[in-house]
C-alpha cells in the first residue's frame, strides 16, 4: 500500500552519521535513505531538521512547502539570492540553468550563519 503525508515536512532514515549537519540540505540515495545533497543539480528533498546519526530518524523541512525556514549558508550571501547547495550540503547562490533552487534568502548572510530563506522548488 501506498502511503502519503501532507505537509511540510517527512522523516527519513539516515544512511550516515548526519548529527553535525542540522540545517543542512539532504536528498535520498538510492535505496531511499537521507545524505547530504552534495551538488547543485541534485534532487534536493529539504532541510534537514535534527541531527540524526546512522540508522535513525532524520527529520527533514520539504523544500515545497509554504512559508519561511533555516539554512546553514557557506559563503556570504545577498539578500534575495536564490539558494542551491554546495558540495557539503550547505546553501550557496545560483543563477545557472539547470541548478536545482530550494529557496530565496530573506535577508543578507554570512559564511556558517544559519539563515531564514523563502521556500521554492524550481530548476533554473
Amino acid at each position: 500500500m501506498t502511503a502519503y503525508r501532507e505537509g511540510d515536512r517527512t522523516s527519513v532514515t539516515a544512511a550516515v552519521d548526519l548529527s553535525t549537519k542540522q540545517f543542512q540540505l539532504v536528498k535520498t540515495d538510492a535505496e531511499g535513505k537521507l545524505v547530504l545533497a552534495t551538488a547543485a543539480t541534485d534532487a534536493i528533498l529539504g532541510v534537514l531538521d535534527n541531527a540524526p546519526v546512522a540508522g535513525l530518524t532524520a527529520d527533514v523541512v520539504l523544500i515545497n512547502g509554504q512559508g519561511t525556514f533555516k539554512v546553514r549558508l557557506a559563503a556570504n550571501t545577498a539578500k534575495d539570492a536564490y539558494l542551491t547547495t554546495d558540495a557539503d550540503g550547505k546553501a550557496v547562490a545560483t543563477t545557472n540553468a539547470g541548478d536545482r533552487v530550494f529557496g530565496r534568502l530573506v535577508r543578507a548572510g554570512q559564511a556558517g550563519e544559519i539563515a531564514e530563506y523563502i521556500k521554492l522548488n524550481e530548476k533554473f
